[in-house]
């Protein structure tokens, strides 16, 4: 009995502290929905681009190398709608806000001043409606058709 207890203890030990390093907050689906029919109101022109150079792109941009992404994984590059359309649901599950989740995981507490600098300010952080908007937005960008662009490669 007290093998069986150490063994189970070692994985929900490690849970408890991988939730209490993120402040308990765990990646959700919002289950937000794109208005039908679509209105086109929010669009990476409109919305997408603003929103992510005011929250993500200080990290997660296509032309940082791994060395100045502060942590932010490779190819999750929010400079451009392909780049947020590879990773959509993960843009969602982390900073997203809808009728099943409102998920403030980013941005972070600390960013850098500038695109690739050190850690050293407060983060500018959404507001709930601007979260809502942004599950909203993601939602319609997935029903919508986007053409594969040809990289000139036969």
């Amino acid at each position: 009995m007290v093998a069986l207890a150490r063994a189970l203890a070692g994985p929900w030990l490690a849970g408890l502290l991988a939730a209490t390093a993120c402040g308990g907050a765990e990646p959700s689906p919002t289950g937000a929905a794109c208005p039908s029919p679509d209105p086109l109101t929010l669009t990476w022109d409109s919305f997408g681009r603003d929103f992510m150079a005011r929250f993500c792109t200080a990290c997660h941009a296509s032309d940082l190398p791994r060395s100045q992404r502060n942590g932010a994984p490779i190819y999750h590059d929010f400079d451009t709608l392909t780049g947020v359309l590879q990773v959509v649901d993960h843009v969602d599950e982390y900073s997203g806000a809808g009728p099943a989740a409102t998920n403030t995981i980013m941005p972070p507490d600390r960013c850098p001043a500038t695109p690739g600098a050190p850690l050293s300010i407060a983060c500018p952080r959404p507001t709930l409606d601007e979260r809502r908007q942004l599950s909203v937005w993601l939602a319609c960008e997935r029903a919508r058709p986007h053409p594969l662009i040809d990289a000139g490669i036969d």
